[in-house]
């Protein structure tokens, strides 16, 4: 509206600004609505499918298997069942010169919300942990893992595994579950050195 607040009285500033802050609520709330009912019908509300995956180009909610990435996390599985711990499997993709997920994603032209760093090409122990715990390599979506309080808060909170919505079979599994379930179990128990 052209108010200059610095140099400017408005006596109509305050109303105005009570005003653009309901609407951004409003479509807040709206906004909210839609991604509600996306999330309980099974579709992802992920923009970026996990490693491993791709987005099909017939159904963009579709994920398609990604086979050499997704053989990478099959090695990972087995390599946890095989007794190593996440810091172990990092170090041993690195010394392989295995792809990270992040390289693998710039080198194919794959979405990502990473930029390439001088230590990319390091497999972190954080990276594996995450692959050893996505439960979307079973074939699941799952939805609501976590959610904002408000539209002015840049904060995720992250909600209780009883509380995601999980839809089995959307798409082709990674991982079989007994594997997973397998994985979760020596994960339970590990033990550091």
């Amino acid at each position: 509206d052209n108010v200059d607040t610095l140099h400017s009285e408005n006596e109509m500033m305050v109303f105005k600004n009570v005003f653009n802050d309901w609407y951004a609520r409003d479509c807040s709330k709206k906004i909210k609505a839609v991604f509600k009912a996306k999330g309980q019908s099974g579709k992802p509300l992920t923009t970026i499918p996990p490693y491993g995956y791709k987005k099909s180009e017939a159904d963009k909610n579709v994920w398609e298997v990604d086979e050499e990435a997704a053989e990478v996390v099959r090695r990972i599985f087995q390599l946890c069942i095989d007794g190593y711990g996440p810091t172990q499997i990092a170090r041993i993709l690195t010394e392989r010169g295995v792809d990270t997920p992040v390289v693998y994603c710039h080198k194919n032209g794959l979405p990502t919300s990473q930029k390439i760093r001088e230590d990319s090409e390091i497999w972190e122990q954080k990276t594996v942990v995450g692959i050893l715990e996505n439960l979307a390599y079973t074939g699941c979506t799952v939805n609501f893992k976590s959610f904002k309080k408000s539209y002015k808060s840049k904060r995720r909170i992250y909600t209780p595994k009883d509380d995601w919505v999980i839809f089995e079979n959307t798409q082709e599994a990674i991982i079989d579950k007994q594997t997973f379930e397998t994985v979760q179990k020596i994960r339970q128990s590990k033990r550091r050195p």
